[in-house]
């Protein structure tokens, strides 16, 4: 039985570089073995239960934090942008699991927060439906486009049922295709709202984001899954910075220069830029749409003045879900 240690592993597709260490800084065994369960259960025989191991996070850790677990370890989630600040010059697959390993042991490990199971299966269902909707303006577009090509006049919605028939009875071949996809695009997009209105339609968070102006159903429960739990930040600024919202600071001297916004959650970002201009609709003479117009003059850019928008937006939504009170307009 290996006591008091810590496991560093460094995870790809193929294969796994894992290293064991010491709380005493002593490398215990190193080995690197193929990314497979059973090859990961072999390398941490005789690991005792609960002890810490660290992985980076990467779009494919997920199913290897859920076995670990499993096998009653406590997987620890390493920030892949912070640890490189703390890593070496030279980058192998050896010395990164090494380095992951000694920064658990020394407690210096910069992690990423690990969702639910569930909340991480609603993240993934919802970027599911995000790409479907793509794929559904897509298809829209170039149906239009077949339409432009043959000088045809038509102006039909279709995003339902009696536009898409409209546009398949012209008999363009293209155009009926394409009719036959978005049908079933559309029907299986509209179950899937269904099935998550039910199973979260009534969640508190989900009801308290709606009452702001412009959030709609699809749009809470986004925000809810990306963001899980509100208590994650004990204000509105670190939200901001999780979502990507706040400009980078460089600061020399007496010089002080805004940059590009910081790279933040890219869904949150698209979502509340959306849901900012709903709102300017829905309020139209409203505090945020003032803050839209006092924007649009200083950077006579609406692109911009709207990501100001959704800055204040920030604010709103981590008031109304932290006090859990709905959304006013005082």
């Amino acid at each position: 039985m290996l006591d008091d240690v810590v496991v560093g592993l460094d995870l790809h597709m193929r294969n796994i570089q894992g290293t064991i260490m010491r709380m005493s800084g002593e490398i215990v065994k190193q080995e690197k073995f193929r990314t497979r369960k059973e090859s990961l259960e072999r390398f941490l025989d005789g690991v005792p239960g609960g002890t810490k191991v660290a992985l980076e996070s990467l779009g494919f850790c997920w199913p290897w934090i859920d076995y670990l677990e499993e096998l009653g370890y406590t997987p620890l989630l390493a920030n892949p942008v912070k640890v490189k600040s703390r890593a070496e010059d030279v980058k192998t697959d050896k010395i990164d699991s090494e380095l992951l390993a000694h920064l658990t042991r020394v407690d210096w490990l910069p992690t990423s927060y690990v969702p639910s199971r569930e909340m991480r299966w609603l993240r993934n269902l919802l970027r599911h439906r995000a790409f479907r909707v793509k794929m559904s303006t897509a298809i829209k577009n170039r149906t239009r486009s077949e339409f432009r090509k043959r000088d045809i006049g038509l102006s039909a919605n279709l995003g339902t049922r009696k536009g898409r028939d409209l546009a398949a009875s012209l008999g363009v071949f293209e155009v009926v295709e394409n009719m036959v996809i978005l049908e079933v695009i559309e029907r299986q997009t509209y179950e899937m709202k269904k099935m998550l209105m039910k199973r979260y339609g009534k969640l508190k968070p989900v009801q308290l984001l709606m009452s702001i102006p412009g959030v709609g159903f699809l749009t809470a429960l986004t925000l809810y899954a990306e963001i899980c739990e509100i208590q994650r930040f004990s204000n509105p600024e670190k939200l901001a910075r999780y979502c990507g919202l706040v400009p980078r600071v460089h600061q020399s001297g007496e010089r002080t220069t805004m940059g590009k916004e910081t790279k933040g959650n890219r869904w949150l970002k698209c979502v509340l830029i959306e849901a900012a201009w709903a709102h300017l609709r829905f309020c139209s003479d409203g505090r945020l749409a003032r803050v839209f117009e006092e924007a649009v003059r200083r950077k006579r850019d609406k692109k911009k003045a709207i990501k100001i928008v959704a800055r204040k937006l920030v604010n709103v939504v981590w008031a109304v879900w932290w006090y859990e009170r709905e959304f006013t307009m005082e």
